[in-house]
């Protein structure tokens, strides 16, 4: 069976196939950002009544909580689970690559192991609420490798904190996977561009300069995400993804947020930035509003007095003839 979101292509096929063992494939962005969520695929895997998956990976990762919800469905299953990496395993694409009994890879493919990285909008308590976070998912991950291979997590770790990438051999090599096999030829390819250590061969011009890039596709979505991280505004980068923003259309509106701050710190009316900014307004309309602000402060106030108020007697707060009447007669 096959699982198609709304106006764009899944990042899995699920097969459920009678005469050969079941399929799940894998060979794009892994997460809800291409418009399907994993929980969508746990609930299939549960429901597979199969003696055997086979599940083939092609995929740059993305979610990691996605994807540990995909490695623990997939352990858990009655099934023997044979993993394929034809392509790439990296990021938590190769941590659901663990969920193998077996994990064959492509001669010519490659996998990738490193930290997960994530984004947060708060105050200091929040940032460190989730790198704390972040310390946490990666040692679950790093126990996750070791279980799979002789090494301790503290090596691992290592090799996550290097960003450490491994041909088919190398893999093998650190029993990451069990068998080698004959090199595959496959047609897609990524943006890997959030990546600091990616191999010469995977760079440009890897992707041919024929094939038209597509910019709303999800193969995008990391690119994305780096650049909002590197220009401080990591919580948009769902909201593009989810819009299918092009890479142009995403850093012209992350330098119109630039001038959106710079404009209300001329105003001095910072703390107004951040909501324009989310609600969506242009540059160009947050300077009329702020001048409309600065010149409704400015407006003269009316003190004249209505005309009932002009046809009311006025009592002065002090009766000053009473005081001096009294006065006088005390004098006298």
């Amino acid at each position: 069976m096959s699982k198609k979101p709304l106006n764009n292509k899944p990042w899995y096929t699920l097969k459920n196939q009678i005469d050969q063992p079941s399929e799940l494939l894998i060979y794009d962005v892994i997460g809800d950002w291409a418009g399907l969520s994993a929980r969508q695929l746990v609930h299939d895997l549960k429901d597979l009544d199969t003696s055997e998956i086979t599940v083939r990976i092609n995929s740059p990762g993305g979610s990691v909580f996605d994807g540990i919800a995909i490695y623990n469905a997939l352990r858990h299953h009655k099934a023997h689970i044979h993993v394929r990496i034809e392509g790439l395993a990296a990021s938590i694409a190769s941590v659901i690559a663990m969920a193998g009994d077996t994990i064959h890879m492509a001669a010519n493919a490659l996998m990738m192991i490193h930290n997960p990285f994530g984004w947060v909008g708060g105050d200091a308590e929040e940032l460190r609420k989730v790198a704390d976070m972040l310390d946490k998912t990666t040692e679950v991950i790093a126990q996750t490798y070791a279980a799979n291979c002789g090494l301790q997590v503290s090596e691992i770790i290592n090799l996550m904190n290097e960003e450490t990438w491994f041909t088919a051999s190398e893999a093998e090599g650190h029993g990451l996977v069990d068998v080698v096999e004959e090199a595959v030829q496959l047609a897609a390819h990524f943006d890997l561009s959030a990546f600091n250590h990616v191999p010469k061969p995977l760079l440009p011009p890897f992707i041919p300069p024929s094939e038209p890039e597509d910019e709303n596709t999800s193969v995008h979505a990391l690119a994305v995400m780096s650049l909002c991280n590197k220009a401080g505004y990591p919580e948009m980068a769902e909201g593009f993804i989810r819009n299918h923003k092009g890479i142009e259309d995403v850093q012209r509106r992350l330098t119109e947020c630039e001038t959106i701050k710079s404009l209300c710190a001329a105003a001095q009316n910072t703390d107004r930035a951040a909501g324009f900014i989310q609600s969506g307004k242009s540059a160009e309309q947050v300077r009329t509003e702020l001048f409309d602000l600065l010149t409704k402060e400015d407006e003269p106030q009316d003190n004249s007095l209505t005309p009932n108020q002009q046809s009311q007697t006025i009592k002065p707060l002090v009766d000053t003839r009473a005081v001096y009447q009294k006065r006088n007669q005390v004098v006298a």
